[in-house]
């Protein structure tokens, strides 16, 4: 299975370095395309209704903006992990990669169609902060918006891979949660 992980944070090393270097473990399984955005930079949209006509963004790939890079990448894996701290409820460059993507699927007129490129795509959102898992139902919620037909305001309806309800009562910390989430898959 080739799975896009999208690191959220803008900072190298840490806590995604380790993450990565589980992952790594389960390359005889899996492909993965890790994507930090810490190296990817994406400017927010300016709203253009361009790519409505031309079915992608128009704004040109540079070294201050991957949006296209990184949705492409997304778009041709089997699953998408979006593994991201927090930093207010998401980092700038992850909200500005949402933000893209919800105006290339609704301007293309895909958004609540059967020919969304994500949807139903198998998806797994984690969020931590420094010594535990944290919430994730808000990110969830605000993923579920450019993915969903039947998108909801008050809970997420998307099938997620990773559905533990209290996964700090189940896991120690956020590496054991991705790596069950790898084992199940």
């Amino acid at each position: 299975m080739k799975i896009s992980v999208i690191f959220g944070s803008h900072r190298f090393g840490g806590t995604n370095h380790e993450i990565e270097k589980i992952l790594k473990k389960y390359s005889d399984i899996h492909e993965f395309d890790f994507i930090h955005l810490a190296n990817n930079k994406i400017e927010g949209c300016i709203d253009c209704h361009e790519c409505g006509k031309f079915g992608q963004c128009i704004l040109p790939p540079s070294k201050n903006d991957h949006f296209q890079e990184v949705y492409e990448k997304m778009i041709v894996a089997d699953a998408v992990f979006i593994i991201t701290p927090v930093y207010a409820v998401i980092p700038s460059r992850l909200t500005a990669l949402f933000e893209r993507m919800t105006s290339v699927l609704y301007y293309t007129g895909v958004m609540n169609t059967d020919n969304n490129p994500l949807l139903n795509k198998k998806v797994a959102i984690f969020n931590y902060c420094y010594n535990k898992i944290c919430d994730d139902k808000e990110i969830k919620l605000i993923f579920d918006k450019f993915v969903m037909k039947n998108y909801r305001f008050d809970r997420s309806t998307y099938k997620y891979m990773n559905k533990c309800e209290n996964p700090n009562e189940k896991y120690s910390n956020i590496i054991e949660y991705i790596q069950d989430t790898i084992i199940n898959l």
